[in-house]
């Protein structure tokens, strides 16, 4: 059974719609849908969804029938932030889609002592992020969007964590203690979930890291990638 096909909206609403550019295009086009076919409409500022017919498609609209919108069915659950420290390349948009469909919260990307690239907040950028993490939700089947914060340098959020009660875990290798192991202490609580950069975390980062509450933790036997090390953290808290 082929999964219904979903598409972003905002102000959701009961009733008659008529959608032109890339969203027709992406019903029409992309999906070669036709009048009678239905797909799933969402709004992630609402968390809210609604099924939709398609009613008739022309040249460059297409216009269809909301139901009434209700509560989405996937959102995030648990308070989960992820701090990732910025990668070279294009690590940051592999992080944000991925994080966005295993449920995080939030997302604050930060500079660090051996990031490699140094990447500047723009509107732009912010835009982009947007977009990427939109098309997560769209394809997780998640109803909301997680926030975004940064690039900021890392001492600065680690600073603003002072006095925050949530379970605070850094990835490190060497840790002794197991990601499992302390993820399974506390399943309802807030998460804050520290990846570092390729080169890891220096010496005075790790022990900043300590004083606002940071347990350092490990994933297993393996050293991952910094993206794949955010991806593997997320999947655990999922699945726990």
């Amino acid at each position: 059974m082929s999964r219904k096909v979903r598409l972003a909206l905002t102000a959701l609403a009961a009733g008659e719609c008529v959608l032109r550019g890339a969203e027709a295009r992406y019903l029409a086009r992309v999906h070669r849908l036709s009048p009678g076919d239905s797909f799933t409409a969402f709004d992630v500022e609402r968390k809210l969804e609604a099924e939709a017919e398609i009613v008739r498609v022309d040249r460059e609209t297409v216009s269809c029938r909301i139901a009434e919108p209700g509560p989405a069915r996937a959102i995030a659950e648990r308070p989960v932030t992820l701090i990732q420290c910025s990668g070279k390349g294009d690590k940051v948009g592999d992080v944000i889609r991925a994080a966005t469909a295993l449920g995080a919260a939030r997302i604050v990307i930060a500079i660090s002592a051996r990031s490699v690239a140094r990447p500047e907040r723009d509107a732009r950028k912010d835009e982009r992020w947007r977009t990427i993490a939109l098309d997560a939700a769209r394809q997780s089947e998640r109803g909301d969007l997680p926030e975004f914060d940064g690039p900021a340098p890392l001492g600065e959020i680690l600073d603003a964590l002072k006095g925050d009660d949530s379970q605070k875990l850094c990835l490190h290798p060497g840790a002794e203690l197991a990601l499992g192991a302390a993820i399974a202490e506390a399943r309802t609580r807030a998460l804050t979930l520290l990846v570092g950069p390729e080169g890891g975390f220096d010496a005075a980062e790790l022990d900043r890291a300590r004083a606002v509450g940071f347990s350092l933790v490990r994933l297993g036997p393996f050293v991952l990638r910094t993206e794949l090390a955010a991806v593997a953290a997320l999947g655990a808290v999922l699945a726990g």
